[in-house]
């Protein structure tokens, strides 16, 4: 049986040569197209980037990282600075809430914003700043700022000092010098501990103690009082909202019902427009058909309602009833100009009082008395017929007085029945209308009073 040959030295020797061939070729090309893709590693932001390594303030980069974290925060709002007061707590907070998440100091396992309560919660310093007492804080600090301990030469002590410039930068001049007196509470051997330095600030800003916690519920329960105050203005009742809650929530207390607590102040409002516009969505709120509707909802429809009204011109609009009350006052005032100008009405009013005074002149104090009990008129649901003494009085609607005749048999209100009444140069049926839309019965008797004058005459 014949056996294939085996290769010759020259045949094993040209498979040698043409292989290496091959892999010439195939190095050459990968050459030709560069080096393999890197894998790339998420981050939020660039300085988050490896938030748990050491950063190497040698380099370009790391220069640019400390740069960026020790800048003052850029919020227009603390344009001059952080005065440490409590009407610029919400936004410092937000600002340096967003300057941490840029910079990685809440994130990985060098976060120093995060920190356990003796209750074994763990608090987010930034926005919970009243739920960890300053002693467990202390403590919890020491892992990255006292020399020695685990994390003192890592990324946790450089984040702590970037956020404790970051801080000073921030406050106003006067804010600095005040906190100033308190630098023995958060500085020891020379380190500032940046989370309790932010907690001092705090508690200097908004003077932490139970009083002041309910100082702040009873100013969300009084918001509709201090919406009258600033004339409805929805920037300012949303801002007095937000002060107040979140400050609240700060200190780990609660707040019952926000929704309604904005609702109860929106609905003090003066524009007719926004109340229609507020009294809709309270109607809606109430019939469960507001889904996942939260405060935040509530405040941001309200300030574009607001700002919409403003930029149309319709912002303070009055409601119809409003618009007949100013109408009502209008004509009033004319009433009071014809009263003044009218030189026959002004000698009907004094042949009047002349009239009313001529009876029991020796004993005014009595007269005055009897005159004053008869233009008391009845309340709703009294009697409109009563006996004073041996006579029978009975309330008369055409005198506005109590009167010994009844209303049906009153003169002036038959002839005002019968007879056509003159207007005396248009001033009678004036004042015959506005007595019948005023509510002083005394006003209402005298107009009645000057109205027969003119009839008689």
């Amino acid at each position: 049986m014949a056996t294939a040959s085996s290769p010759t030295a020259a045949e094993l020797q040209a498979l040698i040569f043409q292989l290496q061939n091959q892999v010439a070729t195939l190095t050459s090309g990968a050459a030709a197209a560069g080096p393999a893709p890197a894998t790339v590693v998420f981050a939020d932001t660039p300085q988050s980037l490896f938030a748990d390594d050491l950063i190497d303030y040698s380099t370009k980069r790391g220069s640019s990282i400390y740069e960026q974290g020790c800048k003052t925060l850029d919020d227009k709002a603390l344009a001059n600075g952080f005065s440490m007061t409590p009407d610029q707590t919400v936004v410092f907070v937000e600002a340096l809430t967003c300057r941490a998440t840029e910079m990685g100091w809440n994130a990985g396992s060098m976060q120093i914003t995060t920190f356990a309560n003796l209750s074994g919660k763990n608090v987010d310093i930034i926005k919970e700043y009243g739920q960890i007492d300053e002693v467990t804080l202390k403590t919890a600090c020491e892992r990255f700022c006292k020399a020695g301990e685990a994390d003192a030469t890592s990324r946790a002590k450089q984040n702590n000092g970037m956020f404790a410039v970051c801080l000073g930068k921030s406050l106003t001049a006067e804010a600095q010098a005040r906190l100033l007196t308190y630098r023995n509470e958060y500085t020891f051997d020379g380190v500032e501990y940046a989370p309790l330095k932010y907690k001092i600030i705090m508690r200097l800003a908004t003077i932490d103690t139970v009083a002041t916690t309910q100082v702040l519920r009873d100013n969300l329960n009084n918001l509709g009082v201090f919406a009258a105050t600033v004339n409805g203005d929805i920037n300012k009742i949303n801002s007095e909202f937000d002060k107040n809650y979140t400050q609240l929530l700060a200190r780990g207390a609660t707040v019952d019902d926000p929704v309604g607590l904005l609702f109860e102040a929106y609905h003090v409002v003066g524009c007719y427009n926004f109340k229609t516009y507020i009294k809709r969505h309270y109607d809606d709120y109430l019939d469960g058909k507001l889904i996942s509707f939260t405060h935040e909802t509530l405040m941001t429809s309200a300030m574009r309602k607001y700002d919409w009204l403003r930029q149309k011109g319709q912002w303070g609009a009055k409601s119809p009833d409003d618009e007949k009350i100013v109408a009502m006052a209008a004509q009033l005032e004319t009433l009071k100009g014809h009263l003044k100008a009218d030189k026959s009405l002004e000698d009907a009013l004094n042949d009047d009082k002349k009239t009313r005074n001529k009876k029991n002149r020796g004993d005014k104090t009595r007269q005055k008395e009897d005159e004053a009990w008869k233009k008391i008129p009845p309340k709703d649901g009294d009697e409109k017929s009563k006996k004073m003494g041996k006579h029978m009085f009975h309330w008369c609607e055409h005198h506005m007085a109590w009167c010994m005749h009844r209303p049906s048999e009153c003169r002036l209100g038959i002839e005002r029945k019968e007879e056509q009444v003159p207007t005396a140069g248009g001033n009678s049926a004036t004042y015959a209308a506005a007595a019948a839309s005023l509510t002083n019965p005394q006003f209402q008797a005298l107009i009645a009073s000057m109205q027969g004058r003119f009839n008689e005459d």
